[in-house]
């Protein structure tokens, strides 16, 4: 059932390949300060956003050959000395380099965006770009991925939220013990990830009962 709702969920947004590139691209363009500026769909209301949303990208963009080489070079090198393609419509004059991005990533950025429609993007996936935004904005996503590294040399700071959701899987404490590690750390706790870098999880006072609760479910239900 889970991964039908997946394979539903590329499918609304357009995205070919594997059935998780929606949470992939999502998680690289949070990780990477993207919507900071930019948001997946447009925000309504008379405010000048930012930066375009990456569904009026695509839109703008759908009948240019070379529209992935030509966002990538962008998402890479920023647009500085460039043709300015949103004058006047949005509040940032340019867009910085991003010297944390790969070209790979920033090519699989490139193509995911212009792959978005429009008029057929998931509440899901407007769900999953507001948790990844709260999250980053509280420091979370510093040491947590969404999904698992697959390199075996690899040790992250801390576990995967797919990783955290499998373990806490029918635990009736599972909401209540997250939502205290998240605002007051485990540092007083027993360790329970030797396979993760970070002895213990700092507190986190700026974050609400509230929204650790809302991101408490949104972790368990990866």
């Amino acid at each position: 059932m889970k991964y039908l709702k997946i394979m539903a969920l590329a499918a609304l947004v357009g995205v070919s390949g594997a059935a998780h590139a929606n949470g992939q691209m999502l998680e690289t363009a949070t990780k990477n300060g993207c919507f900071i500026c930019h948001s997946v769909q447009a925000k309504t209301g008379p405010a000048i956003p930012l930066a375009p949303a990456y569904a009026d990208i695509a839109e703008r963009f759908k009948d240019q050959k070379d529209a992935a080489s030509y966002l990538s070079q962008r998402i890479l090198q920023g647009t500085v000395n460039t043709k300015q393609d949103w004058e006047g419509k949005v509040n940032m004059r340019f867009m910085p380099p991003n010297v944390s991005v790969s070209a790979e990533e920033a090519t699989k950025l490139a193509e995911w965006i212009l792959s978005i429609k429009k008029d057929a993007i998931s509440e899901e996936v407007i769900t999953h770009e507001g948790m990844l935004t709260l999250a980053a904005q509280n420091g979370c996503i510093a040491c947590h991925g969404v999904s698992q590294q697959t390199d075996s040399h690899y040790i992250p700071l801390a576990p995967a939220f797919h990783a955290v959701a499998e373990r806490y899987k029918g635990n009736a404490d599972a909401k209540k013990t997250l939502v205290e590690s998240i605002i007051s750390g485990t540092v007083d706790k027993e360790k329970k990830w030797p396979d993760v870098n970070m002895r213990f999880m700092p507190p986190n006072p700026s974050l609400s009962p509230k929204d650790a609760e809302t991101l408490v479910d949104w972790i368990l239900s990866q």
